[in-house]
């Protein structure tokens, strides 16, 4: 059977449903984890998947916050409320056979790069489930990005369209233009009309790095630190050490 994996990215999921319902008390908490597992479910119902996974992520430093102590500096806290019911949430996923997952110290993010590559070179379909424009740069033909508040699919050439680069050029726009919603800067001076001219131009950030006579390249050639900076905190990393086999995830349906 040919894997299909669902793979949510949980506190994107999580917090926007918490948000939306403006839990005031403890005791408005089971409406909250019960919204989440009907969300769950209709996740399911609509992918089909054979495999699927709760990433979470404990809210500790990464290695991002040590490259980079200002990482993520302009979102507000977790909620405690919400901290104090993780398990509520994972007992949700459980229900519907899906399987919890968190690494120490990692991002979800970066969890689920890894999930993503092991199950794509193995030829399987991945679907991430995350509003997080970060994800894009895992997009290929098996891949899809599902955007469940909106009901909407990003597959591969969302980023032709929506962006003006290749897939390939995807992390190196964004180490340009910077991604907001983590605080990552990008280049002063590049906007993305500037990041796709250059990379339309040059192909990669290696490559305009070591251009010559262009005036446009050389605002990033001089701030080249931050730009290599950038691209390391906005890719993913697709190697983390999961201690876990594609077995482990297989969907758990009751009867």
């Amino acid at each position: 059977m040919k894997v299909r994996f669902l793979a949510i990215d949980g506190f994107n999921l999580i917090r926007r449903i918490y948000e939306a319902r403006n839990p005031l008390a403890a005791t408005d908490m089971p409406a909250v984890i019960d919204a989440t597992e009907q969300s769950l479910q209709r996740a399911l119902n609509r992918h089909k998947p054979t495999h699927a996974a709760l990433v979470m992520e404990d809210h500790d430093r990464t290695w991002r916050h040590l490259l980079y102590s200002d990482y993520k500096a302009n979102r507000s806290p977790t909620p405690d409320m919400l901290l104090q019911h993780i398990d509520g949430f994972n007992r949700a996923a459980e229900n519907l056979g899906i399987s919890s997952c968190s690494v120490a110290n990692y991002e979800a993010d970066d969890v689920i790069a890894t999930i993503t590559t092991v199950v794509a070179e193995r030829d399987g379909e991945v679907v991430i489930l995350s509003t997080d424009k970060v994800f894009l740069q895992l997009l290929r033909p098996t891949v899809i990005a599902s955007d469940h508040f909106n009901d909407r699919l990003h597959e591969v050439d969302v980023i032709a369209r929506d962006y003006g680069v290749r897939p390939d050029q995807y992390i190196d726009y964004l180490a340009l233009v910077g991604d907001k919603s983590n605080n990552v800067k990008g280049v002063p001076g590049i906007g993305p009309k500037s990041a796709v001219e250059l990379l339309a131009r040059y192909s990669t950030l290696d490559a305009l790095l070591h251009a010559e006579d262009d005036r446009l390249a050389q605002k990033v050639q001089r701030a080249e630190g931050e730009a290599r900076r950038c691209r390391q905190l906005v890719q993913l990393k697709t190697d983390v050490e999961l201690n876990r086999n594609l077995k482990s995830f297989r969907l758990v349906t009751s009867g």
